[in-house]
Parts: structure tokens; C-alpha cells; sequence
């Protein structure tokens, strides 16, 4: 029987990055064992693809990327550079402007805020937050009204073909089409395997959002959340870390690793 090649999809803040300080120095052990083994190591987040391009160089990654919730993925050196699932920034923008105009709702979301706003919300610096101001396809929200209408937004919004998701720290506003878990599916069916193997998926993510990534992996790790709001996979294998952030990421990893020698 072939050996299946092992493949990782993380997700950012909160999981490889530390939530405070967006660190992720406590996992360098297991990032230099799996470029070691040469096991692909996919980022899988809700950040920009601005901002992850220079944590991909940063971590001297080659791989594809996924951004925005899975609204994007990004193909280092490939012909068509960016494959996108459903509506462009613009057009969601415009349709939820208009929607908060003509219903009242009370949000705010990064096309309202000034980059000065984003790091304050954020935590990130200003070079950092006007990356994380360069969206392609999705849009984060600080949702100030009541649950109610946060029910009855999900539902307009869903007459456009657009869903809201949870973060660490925001809903995000993309397109139905999009979501980390069928970004996955999709680079799995179009990433090549050395000698043509099958891939072993391994997801980790630590918020809701991750949720049909982790679901979507032969393996999902839950790393435990600095927010309180963890996923909670079905019908998957699942791994509980010990330690939140690149502490948990840094032991699992490890674990998997050894496991699969």
C-alpha cells in the first residue's frame, strides 16, 4: 500500500500566531522539522493577501496560500497567480453599504476604518494595518447592534449570495461560495503530490471560522482559543492541543510528525 504524503493547512492568529503579539516564534521547532521533511505547509486565514505574503517570506514558504476565509487563493509563480471564490470586494461592499443604509443596522467594518482604526482594533501596527486594509473579496465587521438583527442581517445577507462568519475578533461578511474548507478541497485537487502520492490533510485553527477547514482535513487540530470560541469539527479524526497559540501549534505538530515517521 502507497504511503500517503502529509500536508498541513493552518490557520493564523490565534493558531500559528500568538493572539497578543502575533508571534509565532514558539512554534519555530516544528516549522524547521516540517521544511525538514519537506511537508507542504499551507496558511489559511482570514488576513489579507498583503499581509501574508510577508509572513510567507518571512517563514520562506514556496507554497500556495489561502486568504480572506477561503475567498482567495493565492498561486506563487503560477501563470494565473490568484483563484477567487465568488464576489469582489467591490461588489459586497457596495451591496452592504446599501443594506445598512436602507435597514439601520449598526456595524462598522474595515472599508469604514481608517488604518489608524484597523491597528486599534486590531492590535497591529500601522505598516501592518494598512495591509490588512488591502482586501480582495471579504470584509471583517465590529457588529455594535443587538442579536436580533444580527439574525435578521445574516438572512438579507443571504438573499445576495453572501454569509457572516466568526473570527477571533470579527464577523466576516463573504461570499456563500467561499469558505477555508472547500479552499482546501480545491488545493488538494490541484496542488501536486511528489511520486503522485494521495495527501493527508492536517488542519489546525482555533476559531469558528476554521471550523469547515478542520472538517475538510483527513486530521483537525483545535488549538484552545484566546476568545472562547472554539470550532467543533464532526465527522472528522480530532486533536485537542494543551496550549493555546504557537505553544499548542508547536507540540501537535511535533506529535504529528513523529507519529508519521
Amino acid at each position: 500500500m502507497q504511503r500517503s504524503q502529509l500536508i498541513i493547512f493552518t490557520d493564523l492568529d490565534g493558531t500559528l500566531l500568538d493572539h497578543h503579539s502575533y508571534s509565532w516564534q514558539a512554534a519555530r521547532l516544528a516549522l524547521q522539522q516540517l521544511k525538514t521533511q519537506l511537508v507542504p505547509l499551507i496558511l489559511c486565514t482570514s488576513k489579507t493577501a498583503a499581509e501574508v505574503s510577508e509572513l510567507h517570506q518571512e517563514l520562506e514558504l514556496s507554497t500556495p496560500y489561502i486568504v480572506e476565509n477561503g475567498a482567495a487563493i493565492i498561486l506563487p509563480d503560477a501563470k494565473d497567480p490568484a483563484h477567487f471564490f465568488g464576489k469582489s470586494y467591490t461588489e459586497l461592499i457596495d451591496f452592504v453599504q446599501l443594506l445598512r443604509e436602507n435597514k439601520g443596522y449598526r456595524f462598522s467594518g474595515f472599508n469604514d476604518f481608517s488604518v489608524a482604526d484597523v491597528a486599534s482594533e486590531t492590535g497591529l501596527d500601522l505598516p501592518q494595518a494598512k495591509l490588512a486594509k488591502q482586501r480582495l473579496c471579504s470584509e471583517p465587521i465590529r457588529w455594535d447592534d443587538g442579536k436580533d438583527a444580527l439574525a435578521e442581517f445574516q438572512r438579507d445577507l443571504a438573499k445576495y449570495d453572501l454569509q457572516l462568519l466568526r473570527g477571533g475578533r470579527f464577523y466576516h461578511i463573504l461570499s456563500k461560495a467561499a469558505d477555508k474548507g472547500t479552499a482546501l478541497r480545491w488545493l488538494l485537487k490541484h496542488y501536486p503530490s511528489p511520486e503522485k502520492r494521495n495527501w493527508y490533510s492536517v488542519a489546525l485553527g482555533d476559531g469558528p471560522n476554521d471550523q469547515s477547514m478542520l472538517e475538510a482535513a483527513d486530521l483537525a487540530v483545535v488549538i484552545p482559543s484566546a476568545s472562547g470560541l472554539s470550532p467543533e469539527p464532526k465527522n472528522t479524526t480530532i486533536i485537542r492541543a494543551k496550549e493555546q497559540g504557537p505553544n499548542g501549534w508547536n507540540q501537535t505538530v511535533l506529535e504529528i510528525l513523529k507519529y508519521k515517521e
